[in-house]
């Protein structure tokens, strides 16, 4: 058969030629050998190996532990800034070439592999005239019989890796330090605004315990408490998402009270669906445990983005909060708390973009309803949070139904276990004859604090600072004290570091505006019993104290 000559042919040892492509009927004792027009010269090779080990900035280098030879190639010289009058006699003479910070990395790493078969692998600094190279110098042992016969290895210039890394090391710094940035002011902007907002809060709530009102009068002060609690929640939302941002937040797990955390969140909301004329109803199923363990706060407000939201939407019609147990056993159960209504939907094409941060349905949404568009992305991040889901079914101009799966086990004996609460009336006349000192710096504040406690019939005394303070309860007895933390002269840390020093035990409740994980920590080193943050509903601020007070008197 005639073979086009471009075609070639193959050799073997001891049989014929045969052109490529023919058929072969055995392969025993053949042997593939190289064209002899193939060989290269050891000058070509030579040659071949200087552009390689240019073309990747690379050279090698090799020890013999027979015959006690170090070799390397010529890169190398290049590469450390080597003399080419200097002999290279073993490993550690490279050495002197690197910068001092690394020969003791280096050397280190050469024993480990000569004493102890460990690979070498060091980055290191060549030192230059302009400026730096950043060498990887690699290593490893090679067996021959079963016994190491001799070390091998590379040297790679990295100079261009190292830069691009060091680059955005300090881009990731100084986005770092933005984000800092942004959390402090944030979080500054949040102080600043809850100060004057407790006030608003706290004596429009005065003046509605008022009798004989005008109705108009009561109506304006009912509107003027709604569009506080509304800015309260965007001041909430903004300062959450921050934090999620940072990487902050963290789920607390208490022992608590869920049906009464669902009727009281039920109760809380019902007055925005009575001023909108809507139904809002509340269906537990009966398999639902009465008290589990988990993040109540969490769980609040995982219920309250989304019932604000049906409540927001909805013009028509009803809103419903559900719960229904998905999946139970004797230690846990899965509950899907469900939230529907009746009000203009979302669109198909919209579903999945709404949990996207600063999303609503569209511009004309935000103009006659208002919001940031965080409320669902936050909610969203604490579901995940707490390795649940949340999904939504919705038909524009029909209705919607967001539904949350979350997992919460037994109550423990190990964890707190909050009080059970109530949505009756309070018996505010428990504070009758109890002494209590109000310490802070705001006027607005002090007065609204004072106020409160006078109408629930405690005696009230105020001081301005921490100085004052101190002058107070060394010279009078009280039952507790309600202190600002942030005040001139000496703050609320240092006020009740110094009583704790002293050997006094009164009961402190702090007043924050800025109530984050490092606050908590600080609040708790300096020795305060608890803490509200500003601003405070008055029902809490009740329970707080009584629940600090109902021990005998504590004398200083």
């Amino acid at each position: 058969m005639n073979v086009p000559p471009q075609y070639g042919t193959y050799r073997f040892q001891g049989a014929k030629s045969y052109p490529l492509g023919a058929s072969l009927t055995s392969y025993d004792q053949v042997q593939v050998l190289p064209a002899t027009n193939q060989h290269l010269s050891l000058p070509q090779i030579s040659a071949l190996s200087g552009e390689v080990n240019s073309l990747l900035e690379a050279g090698f280098w090799e020890y013999s532990l027979e015959t006690n030879d170090f070799f390397c190639s010529e890169y190398i010289y290049d590469l450390l800034h080597i003399p080419s009058s200097f002999t290279l006699k073993d490993f550690t003479s490279l050495v002197p070439f690197v910068a001092e910070e690394g020969r003791g990395f280096l050397v280190d790493g050469w024993q480990g592999l000569l004493n102890n078969g460990l690979e070498l692998n060091c980055l290191v600094e060549v030192p230059g005239e302009a400026e730096s190279t950043w060498i990887r110098i690699r290593g490893k042992s090679v067996t021959r019989n079963s016994k190491v016969s001799r070390m091998v290895g590379t040297i790679q210039n990295v100079t261009e890796f190292v830069v691009k890394e060091r680059a955005l090391v300090s881009e990731k710094i100084a986005a770092e330090h933005t984000a800092q940035i942004k959390s402090e002011f944030v979080s500054y902007l949040s102080h600043e605004i809850r100060t004057p907002l407790n006030a608003i809060m706290g004596l429009t709530y005065l003046l509605l315990q008022e009798e004989g009102m005008k109705e108009e009068y009561r109506e304006n002060l009912n509107s003027i408490h709604f569009s506080s609690q509304s800015l309260l929640a965007l001041i909430n939302n903004t300062l959450d998402y921050s934090k999620m941002e940072a990487g902050k937040v963290e789920l607390e797990k208490v022992n608590f009270h869920l049906k009464d955390l669902l009727k009281n969140t039920h109760q809380a909301l019902c007055l925005r669906s009575m001023e909108k004329k809507i139904n809002f109803d509340l269906s537990i199923d009966p398999r639902t445990p009465a008290e589990v363990a988990g993040d109540p706060v969490r769980l609040m407000q995982i219920l309250n983005n989304l019932l604000s939201n049906a409540i927001k939407f909805t013009e028509h019609g009803s809103v419903k909060l559900g719960v229904e147990v998905i999946y139970q056993t004797n230690q846990e159960w899965v509950l899907e708390f469900s939230v529907s209504d009746t009000g203009i939907g979302i669109p198909a094409d919209k579903q999945m973009s709404i949990f996207e941060s600063f999303t609503q349905v569209s511009s004309s949404t935000h103009r006659e309803y208002g919001g940031t568009g965080l409320g669902l992305s936050i909610t969203k991040n604490l579901v995940e949070l707490h390795k649940g889901s949340i999904q939504v079914k919705s038909v524009e101009g029909e209705g919607s139904v967001f539904s949350v799966r979350l997992r919460f086990v037994k109550p423990q004996a190990s964890l707190v276990t909050l009080a059970k609460t109530s949505g009756s009336k309070l018996p505010y006349t428990k504070l009758r004859g109890v002494k209590i000192l109000v310490v802070d710096d705001n006027l607005m504040n002090k007065t609204v604090a004072t106020k409160l406690l006078t109408n629930w019939h405690a005696e009230v005394a105020t001081a301005e600072d921490g100085m004052a303070a101190l002058t107070k309860i060394y010279s009078d007895e009280y039952d507790l004290v309600l202190m600002d933390l942030y005040m001139p002269n000496l703050d609320g840390f240092q006020t009740v570091s110094t009583l704790r020093k002293a050997g006094c035990q009164i009961p402190v409740i702090a007043l924050t505006a800025n109530a984050n994980e490092k606050e908590r920590k600080r609040i708790v080193e300096a020795g305060v019993n608890d803490y509200l943050t500003k601003p405070f509903v008055p029902q809490d601020l009740f329970n707080k104290v009584l629940q600090h007070i109902d021990s005998n008197k504590i004398l200083c």
